[in-house]
């Protein structure tokens, strides 16, 4: 237990007697945003989490932010493997013999503790299959951008810019490959007056920081308990009366709330829903899942930036359906998952260069999740996703940019890659939302059609999605939906006051 817990955390037990207007489960960006938004506007808020409470801030904001050695063991201590299959394969899925291929986390904070930090919005034409349009998500993309502390916007600089990295930016553009510096979730205003720089956006800081936050049992209106895995919703005809949960310790009780958020990330509040019988009353549920189309490379360059650093970010166009981003200056290297600040503090004498390339993949009916048992454990569940034709055209663009883009920086590839489906950790889909409910799981405001208070804040909504990296519009998604619930909890209870 982290030493900070009897102080932060709030015990699941005072939880369940508390009554809450609003559980929330997960404390990823999106737990944690619906939760403070819900807090601000009066309702009283807790989250569970499944995972422990392990570091109060990203990885990246902190002394181990540059130690290779130590930050893998981090994430090996929360760290578990799961799985994405083909129909092919599906069989030995089931029967629990297929190997696992990816990976995925439990703790206070999710992947937000330890993310890349890359946060471009998704261009106006990615919404077109969503039931509302660019412009109604634009000013909650401006509200995400202050709350994440953007760099690269208003009175925030670029994180990573200097002028090697613009000569490169340079000789891109003239061979045809336009590029910017890279958006990044990282807090680079001026430090002054009292005010220090938050560094890299993570929702654990941010929960610690909001002023509602502390422990249910000393009154607050906003906590958290910890190690408190979420295994069913306990309904009753169309409501949710209960989420069952079981403490670190095996403890199996509910918990009671006005109303249910599910925000454990695309995946895992899929499997909830799934495993809480969900798909037996819609169809839809766990259907349309997909990720981002990855491909990796390292390139070389001719010569050394004599900067440790870089990152540029090569934008998508309607041409082309996928960006690029580049880090570097290192000695040969490869992309880890569980290192994502690598790039911080390279090598000065460094001329290779590490590339990813995220691609939209269009979701198909049949990429959908499958329980595995009665799916009520974090991996009780497996993926079948089989690449579509579109995907595979796709992928073969991909390729011919990667070696595009190294021409184009003067260098060439000395290694690259196309990964499986999974491996991009930026998953969406399973609780599909849209304007009809033979069609959707969730309305507009991500609430559930057949369920009256359960609703969804987190990527598993999204019909669709850009190839941009997911945290911004997970964020911006989730201000405006808890907003849209905080207002509607509100006229339901003036009406029920009223009777």
């Amino acid at each position: 237990m982290h030493p900070l817990a009897p102080i932060l955390l709030s015990n699941p037990q005072a939880v369940a007697a508390a009554n809450v207007d609003c559980l929330v489960i997960g404390s990823g960006t999106s737990g944690v945003t619906t939760a403070i938004e819900l807090a601000h506007q009066g309702l009283k808020v807790a989250i569970i989490e499944a995972g422990p409470l392990i570091l109060t801030e990203h990885v990246g904001s902190g002394p181990f932010a540059n130690r290779g050695d130590v930050v893998p063991r981090i994430h090996d201590l929360v760290r578990y493997r799961t799985l994405w299959t083909t129909e092919a394969e599906l069989a030995s899925a089931r029967a629990g013999t297929a190997e696992t291929n990816n990976n995925a986390w439990a703790l206070v904070g999710g992947r937000t503790v330890f993310w890349g930090g890359c946060t471009p919005r998704f261009r106006d034409e990615d919404f077109a299959e969503w039931p509302f349009d660019a412009d109604e998500i634009r000013p909650w993309y401006e509200r995400a951008e202050r709350l994440v502390g953007m760099s690269g916007g208003g009175d925030a600089p670029p994180f990573m810019t200097h002028p090697a990295q613009e000569r490169l930016m340079a000789r891109m553009a003239s061979a045809g490959v336009p590029a910017i510096n890279a958006p990044l979730g990282v807090d680079t205003r001026a430090v002054h007056g009292g005010r220090l720089s938050l560094g890299f956006d993570s929702s654990v800081s941010r929960l610690l920081r909001c002023q509602h936050f502390g422990r249910i049992e000393d009154g607050a209106r906003l906590s958290l308990a910890a190690e408190t895995e979420a295994l069913e919703l306990v309904l009753d005809g169309d409501r949710v009366r209960a989420v069952r949960v079981q403490e670190r310790d095996k403890t199996v009780f509910d918990i009671p709330a006005r109303h249910v958020v599910l925000a454990g990330g695309c995946v895992q509040s899929t499997r909830l829903a799934l495993a809480s019988g969900l798909g037996e009353r819609d169809p839809t549920v766990g259907r349309y899942m997909g990720d981002h189309l990855f491909r990796q490379a390292v390139f070389e360059l001719p010569e050394s930036l004599g900067e440790k650093s870089l990152y540029i970010f090569v934008p998508p166009t309607a041409e082309r359906p996928f960006h690029a981003q580049l880090q570097g200056m290192f000695q040969e290297t490869w992309y880890s998952p569980l290192h994502a600040t690598c790039w911080l503090d390279g090598d000065g004498g460094g001329r290779y260069v590490l590339f990813y390339c995220f691609g939209i993949s269009k979701a198909q009916e049949a990429a959908r999740m499958v329980l595995v048992g009665d799916g009520r454990t974090r991996t009780g569940y497996c993926i079948v996703n089989d690449r579509s034709p579109s995907d595979s055209s796709t992928l073969a663009e991909m390729a011919t940019f990667t070696a595009d883009v190294a021409r184009a920086m003067g260098g060439e590839v000395v290694r690259t890659e196309e990964n499986s489906a999974g491996s991009a950790l930026h998953e969406f889909g399973g609780l599909r939302m849209g304007n009809d409910p033979e069609t959707s799981v969730t309305d507009s405001d991500g609430r559930f059609w057949r369920i009256r208070n359960l609703s969804g804040a987190d990527a598993a909504l999204w019909p669709h999605q850009g190839s941009a990296n997911s945290y911004l519009t997970i964020t911006a998604v989730a201000l405006r939906n808890a907003r849209r619930l905080a207002t509607a909890m509100g006229e339901a209870g003036r009406e029920t006051s009223a009777r």
